[in-house]
């Protein structure tokens, strides 16, 4: 059991965790982090519960333990706010749930948690199946497909109608450039390592610039349009433009705009992610993708999938369970500590960066046997309820989990089974994915898949 995070007596001052293997002089470990992050990050938490990471002029202490994990997160997330570089997503997504603090996120919790209710999130099963239909019915068979652009405009559509109520003309093609841009801007580890390099007018951060005010511009004027109609409405923006906080203020268009910025980009992208991932790992592993057919023929019995439907779908849902192990969309959380904090038996400075990293715990082989095999069977037995709370946690936990948490789930099981039940796809290259860890985990290029029939 190890010290609960408290500042440490002046009279027994704690060591410092120790430095990650490799540190060069004035650079630190910036190079073999710049090079790859992922590959890094393993070899760093495997010197220690806790470790320095020194990248030239930052620093952040990698903290491992599922039990430290879950006292930063939980039992003293008050000690702690988002770190520097989540912070640096406002530029982006602005005084949003993902970036707010203090009570600004706490108003705002309260007043998007009823949009994210069970049953409303049931509410949105029927769209959820409508564009997976579409996207099935434009993959002829035969053709070779981006199978990850395929998943990106497919969640563009959903988020978009339940968020909207209505298709957003061109959004597909406006936003897919703004992720692009946003995601090239985040993406760049030199970035991370100096950021005053955010501030001159290089390319990258003119086209993020450019984007961003496009996309201000669609966003901002579906609410002036419902404003102007008196709001109403049953989709995302319709619930909280009705909303109120306890002195009966809702938010001001500013305000609506950042949270529905975060569900537009953020929403979108991870569900997308994870639908790609498990289109490759399905492809390198048929015999889980025959189970999983099976089980999809049995519940469904050659009807299109429903809310219901997700409960009885459990191998499906065991998929998208070891596919968010493997490839989580968000790889990596941060933190700042508010106060000198003591963590693994080590002090932590006040104003220390900590990583909290899904990438490291998710292939830890304590708790996941052979973690690099894909084997969504392990799921089936009750494997979430025995894991420590924070040995898996592909949407974070504590106070600030993922609001859309239930909402994905439901999407990924939904998508992957009414795709799957009438496409097959198979990814052209059977080699280790490419991977681009940057605000989210993506694919380096393009998922090239070739696609068949299944069934009418």
């Amino acid at each position: 059991m190890s010290p609960p995070l408290a500042s440490p007596s002046p009279a027994r001052r704690l060591p410092l965790p120790p430095v990650a293997p490799g540190a060069l002089p004035l650079l630190g470990h910036a190079v073999p982090f710049r090079r790859d992050p992922l590959a890094f990050i393993l070899r760093a938490a495997a010197a220690g519960r806790v470790t320095e990471m020194r990248l030239a002029t930052e620093s952040a202490y990698l903290v491992r333990d599922p039990e430290d994990i879950e006292r930063v997160l939980v039992g003293e997330h008050k000690k702690f706010i988002k770190d520097r570089f989540t912070h640096r997503l406002e530029k982006a997504l602005g005084e949003g749930l993902v970036t707010s603090e203090g009570e600004t996120w706490r108003r705002h919790r309260r007043l998007m948690a009823p949009a994210f209710h069970h049953d409303r999130i049931a509410q949105s099963a029927a769209i959820m199946v409508d564009a997976a239909e579409r996207t099935a019915a434009a993959m002829r068979p035969g053709e070779v497909r981006d199978i990850h652009a395929d998943m990106m405009r497919l969640t563009l559509d959903i988020v978009a109608r339940a968020m909207f109520g209505t298709e957003v003309p061109g959004a597909a093609e406006t936003v897919g450039r703004a992720v692009v841009a946003m995601m090239e801007r985040f993406n760049d580890t030199t970035l991370l390592v100096f950021p005053w390099l955010e501030r001159l007018p290089l390319p990258g951060n003119l086209r993020f610039h450019e984007a961003m005010r496009t996309l201000d511009a669609i966003v901002l004027r579906l609410v002036r349009e419902r404003r102007e109609k008196g709001g109403g409405g049953t989709d995302l923006l319709g619930m909280l433009l009705a909303a109120q906080d306890e002195a009966g203020a809702g938010l001001s268009d500013r305000e609506l705009r950042d949270e529905l910025m975060t569900i537009f980009l953020a929403g979108h992208e991870t569900t997308a992610l994870a639908l790609s991932f498990a289109f490759v790992l399905l492809s390198q592993n048929p015999a889980v993708e025959e189970r999983m057919v099976r089980e999809i023929d049995e519940v469904l019995a050659g009807r299109t999938p429903e809310a219901a439907d997700v409960a009885r779908l459990r191998f499906t849902h065991a998929v998208v369970l070891e596919v968010m192990r493997l490839y989580p969309p968000v790889w990596g959380i941060g933190r700042e500590a508010l106060e000198d904090v003591t963590i693994g038996g080590y002090h932590i400075p006040r104003g220390s960066q900590l990583w909290l990293m899904q990438w490291v715990n998710h292939r830890d082989p304590r708790y996941f046997p052979e973690p690099d095999r894909f084997s969504p069977e392990r799921w089936l037995d009750g494997l979430e309820r025995r894991l420590p709370r924070f040995a898996y946690y592909p949407f974070g936990g504590g106070p600030r989990i993922c609001i859309g948490n239930a909402f994905a789930t439901m999407e990924a099981v939904l998508v992957l089974a009414t795709i799957v039940r009438r496409r097959s796809i198979r990814v052209r290259d059977d080699r280790p994915l490419a991977l681009a860890p940057t605000v989210t985990l993506r694919p380096r290029g393009p998922v090239e898949a070739r696609i068949g029939a299944r069934a009418s």
